[in-house]
């Protein structure tokens, strides 16, 4: 009689291996998890030990009878569903072809149209096509094999989005507040060379920014180097000890030496944040993007420092603006990158001159450059406000609005620097709206919140995978974040997994499109019906994601979805709903909305007539419930008026917000004309070769270069439909 000890499996290469039932039972369970079953463990050992049976007058198989036999078994055990499934997986060469000439054209397009998906991609580039056109391929192949059957149906209508779906297949995460302050000191390995730290300010810099391309290629999203005037500090004073000296070395007097000494350490400054922002602005990292890097400043314990410290602190951040408001070549053109944001602290202002001349310089980099945005720490509202006045530990954004959740470690310590995000999923609150209304007309009202929390329980579902697949990732998929320092206990040799560094990442529920929502709930616009049922459906949230944190024991958060390409991508999902139901789209004819695009998280509408103080009331309170995710932006017809902007930043900061302004910059490619407020003819020559740069979302991007967009058509509509934002 064959056993299992004695039974051979002949495996596509021929080799032979012992008959392993517990990779039947494996496979089963990722076949019925691909049609949302659950089989438990002793019906699972059953189909096994029937596959098992049917081989008993046999002393060997070849794997692929062995998938043909377990196909048969589940269908004959009357687990239809999941021997379909199990096939669909077997059989993928006969999807194959169909899913190949979908990739094919999607190439073609990039190569001959390029993508105007994300506004970080320069798809003119021979390297970005390369990664656009690997993107569709892992993409392809996640949806196909790795998403449950209810997860592809949510994400094919729209009633779900899951984020960066592309890079899904990768197992890296999303994005983080890199602590790169950590990874210096001491020096560090990259790439298989050994950095020593850095001896000076200049050398400081220079490593930050390749270590930036290198680490960001590892992820997907938002990089923060936060606090970074603190981090380079220590360079500051090496550099300006070492300066000192060789002055002194050369005959010349203390005083004298120390005058020639800052001279120098100011000009190490200059260079070394030019040479940054040309980095990350011309050199994409080996993803393809440009690398969304964020920087935050600005706070500093004024008691922690002494004068010539804080001076010090004061000429890194202001150096830092004026670069930013310099720009790059011979008239100036600006950049993008990196993100800048201002940690405000009003008690610190008031009592310090040089945090108050720090800010009066960000404000007048702001209204000419949109940056920095800016970071309240001192409001009565907000949870960032909160963690800093309680524990001393700031929450710098990660991107351009995700945020962490409080965590503290065994000690009871808030840790912010050094933690990650592993994704988002967004709901398509407009589609899952209207489908209740249609399947529940009678009470589409209390059916909603089922459906609702339906949607919630798979999103909850997809992310638990997500943190079990970066849970068992080897750390030398990531080195710098997972072996050299970069994230907060990331000090683990190459072979470790990541294991229990999950613990302390975040995991975002993301909404969109509350305007929307709103006029199919009420039949009134946000900004007219209050934020009523906005609010209504976030206190939900976040009683729901109470409950998935408890039960689960990750931190979810809640998510205002940015919606760059997104906005333009539920537009279309709806309006194919539509059709596909046979009912009217309301917003491909009624005022203030359209069919292109869907409005960005819970802002209010584009085209809203407001005051800039107006729509920060009428945001104030959906802000504050989106603690996952949030930005707060203004539209200023006259950013020149910086005693107008400053009113404006200084309301934001009391009422607890991540704040910025929004105008359009543009550069003309033939004069060289700066204007503000100008979309697409220059005003000095009328030229049309124009580069502006627009806010995104929550980010600044170039919405033209030279006269050619780099934004999707749903979001360029939305950028000219702008009134309020």
């Amino acid at each position: 009689m064959i056993t299992k000890d004695t039974l051979r499996v002949v495996k596509k290469d021929n080799s032979i291996e012992s008959f392993d039932s517990q990779k039947i039972i494996a496979a089963v369970n990722k076949a019925a998890y691909r049609c949302d079953k659950t089989i438990d463990e002793d019906h699972l050992t059953q189909i096994a030990d029937e596959v098992h049976n049917r081989l008993l007058a046999r002393k060997s198989v070849t794997v692929a009878e062995l998938h043909e036999l377990v196909i048969a078994v589940l269908a004959f055990l009357q687990y239809k569903d999941v021997a379909d499934a199990y096939a669909e997986y077997r059989y993928y060469k006969q999807t194959y072809a169909k899913t190949f000439e979908q990739l094919r054209q999607d190439a073609d397009d990039v190569l001959r149209l390029g993508d105007r998906e994300n506004a970080n991609f320069d798809s003119s580039l021979v390297s970005t096509k390369g990664s656009l056109i690997k993107g569709f391929l892992t993409k392809s192949l996640y949806k196909q094999f790795y998403l449950s059957g209810k997860e592809k149906e949510l994400i094919e209508r729209g009633d779900i989005y899951i984020h960066d779906l592309r890079d899904m297949i990768l197992g890296c995460f999303n994005c983080c507040l890199f602590d790169i302050g950590n990874v210096l000191k001491g020096g560090f390995e990259m790439s298989n060379v050994q950095y020593t730290e850095p001896k000076t300010v200049l050398s400081a810099l220079q490593v930050i920014g390749d270590v930036t391309l290198v680490a960001t290629a590892q992820q997907f999203g938002g990089f923060t180097l936060a606090e970074l005037d603190k981090v380079l500090l220590p360079y500051v004073l090496k550099s300006e000890k070492a300066a000192t000296e060789k002055y002194m070395s050369m005959g010349i007097e203390e005083s004298k030496a120390a005058e020639y000494a800052g001279k120098d350490v100011v000009r190490e400054l200059e260079q070394g944040f030019q040479s940054l922002e040309l980095k990350l602005n011309t050199v994409p990292c080996s993803r393809g993007d440009f690398a969304f890097t964020t920087i935050t400043f600005g706070q500093w314990n004024v008691d922690d420092f002494d004068d010539r410290e804080k001076a010090w602190l004061y000429n890194i951040g202001k150096i830092m603006l004026a670069v930013r408001r310099q720009g790059h070549g011979k008239d100036g053109k600006p950049v993008v990158f990196p993100k800048l944001v201002f940690l405000y602290d009003a008690k610190q202002i008031e009592a310090d001159p040089f945090s108050k001349g720090l800010f009066d310089e960000a404000v007048r980099t702001s209204s000419q450059c949109m940056y920095p945005d800016y970071l309240s720490l001192s409001s009565e509202y907000g949870s960032v406000s909160e963690i800093f006045q309680k524990y001393g530990a700031i929450t710098s954004p990660m991107g351009c609005r995700a945020f962490l959740s409080l965590w503290r470690n065994e000690e009871g310590k808030a840790i912010t620097i050094g933690r990650c995000n592993i994704g988002a999923v967004s709901l398509n609150l407009p589609i899952i709206l209207r489908l209740t209304q249609l399947e529940h007309p009678d009470n589409w009202k209390q059916a909603f919140w089922t459906v609702l929390d339906e949607r919630l329980e798979v999103i909850r579902c997809f992310l638990r995978k997500r943190y079990d697949i970066v849970r068992h990732q080897k750390c030398s998929s990531n080195p710098l974040c997972f072996t050299q320092g970069g994230l907060y206990e990331g000090t683990k040799n190459p072979d470790d997994t990541v294991g229990d560094m999950v613990r302390y990442m975040t995991a975002s529920f993301g909404i969109t499109a509350f305007d929307e929502f709103t006029f199919l709930w009420t039949g009134k616009r946000l900004v007219d019906e209050g934020g009523e049922i906005s609010a209504q459906v976030l206190r939900h949230l976040k009683e729901k994601l109470a409950q998935f944190k408890k039960e689960d024991g990750y931190l979810y958060a809640i998510y205002g979805t940015p919606a760059e390409s997104l906005c333009a991508t539920q537009a279309k999902q709806y309006n194919a709903f539509c059709e596909d139901r046979g009912i009217d789209n309301v917003f491909a004819h009624t005022e203030h909305y359209s069919k292109e695009y869907f409005t960005n998280s819970f802002h209010v509408n584009v085209t809203e007539n407001i005051t800039p103080f107006e729509k920060q009331d009428h945001e104030f309170q959906d802000f504050h419930l989106c603690e996952g995710g949030h930005i707060q932006y203004v539209r200023l017809d006259n950013p020149e008026n910086q005693d107008a902007v400053r009113a404006m930043i200084e309301r934001g900061m009391k009422r607890g917000f991540y704040q910025g302004v929004n105008f359009d910059s543009a550069y003309c490619g033939d004069c060289g004309e700066h204007s503000t407020n100008v979309l697409f003819k220059c005003p000095k020559c009328g030229s049309s070769n124009l580069s502006v740069i627009s806010r995104v979302c929550g980010y600044l991007g170039y919405s033209n270069v030279n006269g050619m967009s780099r934004m999707n058509d749903g979001k360029m509509a939305e950028i000219q439909n702008r009134v309020s934002m």
